[in-house]
């Protein structure tokens, strides 16, 4: 409605003013900080080893990487000779604690060792209701020493009548552990 009442003469007095602050409002919120960025990338390129923010180069935070890394190996080493018999006794005796019954097949090892081979594993199958599984689970993968839960099947009861297994859920578990070297 102000423009409406200037003549033609003053419309054009008035805009270099309103172009000045037009760019200083530009410069103020678009430029200046396109000007420093362009800048940054400059004083960056010429100098590459000064970049601290970089995580490749970070010293910090690969040690960080390399310790978690450990952390999740150490959740899968478990000994060689005694891996099978600790993964049953612990096994079972979470399971006496549950209330649920096991069954354990032991996987016959072959007779010439795979060179290449790290690791070892090793199946359970448990037989009780759903929530006494899903609390097993649960302790297993909380236990040390046995590995871990590399897969888990649950099925449904069966409705075998000559079995003492019916009216029960089947869960299979399969555990994989990878080979402690001796130092």
């Amino acid at each position: 409605m102000f423009f409406k009442n200037l003549s033609y003469t003053q419309k054009n007095k008035l805009l270099l003013p309103v172009i000045v602050v037009g760019l200083v409002v530009c410069w103020a919120f678009a430029f200046s900080k396109t000007f420093d960025a362009i800048r940054l990338h400059n004083n960056l390129d010429a100098n590459p080893g000064v970049n601290e923010k970089d995580l490749s180069f970070n010293p910090q935070h690969t040690q960080r990487k390399l310790t978690s890394l450990n952390q999740i190996l150490d959740g899968y080493t478990v000994r060689e000779d005694i891996w099978r018999n600790d993964l049953w006794f612990k096994g079972s005796s979470i399971a006496a604690s549950e209330n649920v019954s096991i069954d354990y097949t032991l996987t016959a090892p072959s007779l010439e060792r795979d060179s290449t081979a790290v690791g070892l594993n090793q199946v359970l199958y448990f037989y009780a209701g759903y929530v006494p599984l899903v609390k097993l689970m649960d302790s297993l993968e909380r236990t040390p020493g046995i590995g871990k839960i590399s897969s888990i099947q649950i099925k449904a009861p069966l409705k075998d009548l000559l079995s003492e297994k019916k009216d029960k859920c089947v869960l299979k578990v399969e555990f994989r552990g990878i080979i402690k070297k001796n130092k």
